[in-house]
């Protein structure tokens, strides 16, 4: 890789925590040998949920759709490593095997592979993956993807020969490349671009499994992509992903051993595979919590403020979550710009007696009545919400619960239909998820409008200096704490894998990471001579 500037690399503080027991190894932590990687068998792998709109990866937000077809059926231009001794988002080749970056970092310049070819799915039909299909790619990205924000600062895609692009940049954006490497950001053919087929039910991309079958709410099937460019990979013939979305079922099918990888949030039903599989434990989206200034009392920041101290988010952590981080608006296993636990401790300190004293001083020594919209994923998103409930009626504020589904919440947030919401966000870099608070932004719930943060924000996104990026970070989350309280990330959540003991090779990810899969394998398959 040749880059004349330093690349941003983003710690992963206590990032992949894994936890390996009995004789599993999917995170290639096992009670004994094993042998060398097999090639074959099938993977039955869960997915929690159905594709709820389209697998087109211009538009698809849907984690279901990215988690199927990120880095498994698309490859990317750049990419997150993975592996058992990975401790930051450390960017490296996929489709580009090199590039370079512009002393005034206004121009990147990548040099793509040459032996890569698209799945020989009619109309693409093998055909190499050249320079044209990327500029086509990030123009389309620009115009009309869910992607744009990500190009803000690009002026021109261009192709000066077959395996090069040139990116230039009106100015300069540090976060260009941690988003090229996200998995949202899939490279597509010129094709599909151009609409020689529905991008919304037919995925050609270059990566190690072509998608072959889906039976709506039953199952999605991949296949292995005999002409990937990386020698012998993937091991796996395919890889099954049958739509699991209850967790007694998905209990039921581990135990039974129909399936190979199933995931929970819900450390309970976690502990009761340690004995005997692996559970891989990883810090997973953070809790969102907003407050809507329109709502009155909300437009008072002794009130917002009041709110935030008299929860005890930690012993919410603890007593609901069980493994968890106290965190602001940064996630620590992605970014050290993110607080500290203990600076998290000093800005909001759990604590009723200063909240009533807020109170007092805005007016309402009585409290007042309010109503909580909670979007329940899981079942501790509810009980959060209890507990939250029970720790605001100590000061003073009586709340009425209406839960709703996923959908209808991310409706009325983006309506800003709420006085106070509480739901799960899955924003993974810095950029993002300081986006979520910048005026006139889809995701703005809780209309969070400071020029202050607006202009810190602008900074960051230009910033050579990462250490100076850095600090700028970190200011931001303390003013989000102390002069705006509207909206926080107050804790981060757990989410656990379980494994079935044949599962070699499968380490963990806080980006959805696909290409991982190409690496797994699976010990029960007979060893070649």
């Amino acid at each position: 890789m040749n880059a004349r500037r330093g690349l941003p690399a983003l710690a992963l503080v206590t990032a992949l925590v894994l936890t390996a027991c009995g004789g599993g190894g999917g995170g290639g932590g096992n009670d004994g040998p094993v042998g060398d990687p097999r090639p074959g068998g099938s993977l039955v792998m869960q997915l929690p949920a159905e594709v709820s709109t389209d697998i087109n990866p211009l538009e698809s937000s849907d984690p279901s759709a990215t988690g199927i077809i990120s880095g498994t059926v698309y490859g990317k231009l750049v990419d997150y490593r993975t592996g058992p001794d990975v401790t930051e988002l450390e960017i490296v080749p996929d489709l580009a095997e090199s590039w370079e970056i512009s002393d005034d970092g206004l121009t990147y310049t990548f040099d793509l592979r040459q032996d890569v070819t698209w799945h020989d799915v009619a109309p693409v039909n093998g055909r190499p993956f050249v320079a044209d299909d990327v500029v086509a790619t990030l123009t389309a990205m620009k115009e009309r993807g869910l992607q744009a924000y990500m190009l803000e600062a690009v002026e021109s895609v261009e192709a000066p020969d077959e395996h090069t692009v040139v990116v230039r940049l009106s100015t300069p954006f540090a976060p260009l490349l941690e988003y090229m490497a996200y998995h949202t950001f899939l490279m597509i053919p010129r094709e599909g671009v151009e609409g020689a087929y529905d991008l919304d039910t037919v995925a050609i991309g270059t990566g190690p499994f072509v998608l072959t079958e889906h039976n709506q709410d039953v199952e999605w099937v991949l296949t292995r992509n005999t002409e990937y460019y990386v020698p012998d990979r993937p091991y796996l013939d395919e890889i099954r992903r049958p739509v699991i979305n209850d967790t007694a079922a998905m209990t039921a099918a581990m135990r039974s051993g129909r399936l190979d990888i199933g995931t929970t949030s819900d450390i309970n039903v976690a502990n009761e595979f340690r004995d005997d599989l692996t559970v891989t434990e990883t810090p997973g989206a953070p809790v969102s919590f907003y407050l809507n200034p329109q709502s009155e009392p909300f437009g008072d920041l002794r009130v917002r403020r009041a709110v935030m101290l008299a929860v005890d988010w930690e012993g919410m952590g603890e007593n609901i979550r069980g493994s968890f981080n106290l965190t602001s608006i940064l996630r620590p296993d992605i970014t050290d710009a993110a607080l500290s636990a203990d600076e998290v401790r000093e800005l909001r300190p759990f604590d009723p007696e200063q909240a009533r004293s807020l109170l007092a001083e805005a007016g309402l020594a009585d409290g007042f009545d309010t109503t909580m919209m909670v979007q329940r994923v899981d079942d501790e998103d509810v009980r959060e919400a209890q507990w939250i409930q029970a720790d605001l009626a100590e000061v003073g504020i009586r709340v009425t619960l209406e839960t709703v589904d996923p959908g209808t919440g991310i409706e009325r947030r983006r309506n800003h239909d709420f006085a106070m919401a509480k739901a799960l966000r899955t924003v993974h870099l810095p950029d993002q998820a300081f986006r979520d608070f910048m005026p006139d932004y889809i995701e703005n719930y809780a209309l969070v409008d400071d020029p202050q943060l607006v202009a810190d924000y602008a900074g960051t996104r230009a910033a050579t200096d990462l250490d100076a990026q850095r600090e700028t970070y970190r200011e931001m989350q303390t003013r989000m704490e102390t002069e705006i309280a509207q909206g926080l990330y107050p804790i981060q959540k757990f989410d656990y894998a379980i494994n079935s003991d044949r599962v070699q090779d499968l380490y963990p990810s806080p980006i959805l990471q696909g290409r991982r899969l190409a690496e797994v394998w699976l010990s029960d398959q007979p060893e070649t001579p």
